[in-house]
């Protein structure tokens, strides 16, 4: 027969293991939902339509599985290399030497311009991500836009932009 050991406090006993148990539950849950907190967009210059939180994609991941990120928007980050410097309708940006040009879902001829003075600059693209052969004409005219030349692949990658932000300098995203 089993020897029970009573004291003058035994009745607060379940209610005292009750409370330590509710406190670490409530301590596991608050952990958990810090844990996983929905992504918060960094501190910067938005222009565009409504920029939605979400998981931020470096390019250089994009290009890793190209595909898995067709027909989806993302939100990418890299840094700004070249804009056009006629009506700033496009962007060329750069991760890990991983190159893709950015459009306007709009057009050039649209409510948005890219900043003729962003190169060099962090930027948060949001956009559809897809594959993009640029013909000879196509890379002469970039070039006279640009002021310059441009390092363009015949084959890369292009995102049509419903909205950029210019990441505040000094920060940068979790990617």
């Amino acid at each position: 027969m089993p020897i029970a050991c009573y004291t003058q406090d035994s009745a607060f006993a379940p209610w005292i293991a009750m409370k330590f148990i509710t406190l670490h539950l409530a301590l596991i849950a608050l952990l958990a939902a810090c844990s996983s907190a929905p992504p918060v967009l960094p501190m910067g210059e938005a222009i565009g339509e409504e920029m939605i939180a979400q998981e931020t994609i470096a390019l250089a991941t994009a290009y890793s599985d190209p595909s898995s990120y067709f027909e989806r928007t993302l939100l990418i980050e890299a840094t700004a290399t070249a804009v056009c410097q006629s009506k700033g309708c496009w962007l060329q940006i750069e991760d890990q030497g991983k190159k893709a040009m950015v459009r306007w879902e709009e057009g050039c001829d649209g409510k948005y311009a890219f900043p003729k003075d962003l190169a060099g600059r962090r930027v948060l693209i949001q956009g559809s991500f897809y594959p993009k052969i640029i013909s000879a004409e196509d890379k002469a005219r970039l070039e006279g836009e640009a002021g310059g030349k441009l390092d363009l692949a015949d084959e890369g990658y292009e995102l049509n932009a419903s909205a950029i932000l210019i990441i505040a300098k000094g920060l940068r995203t979790k990617t």
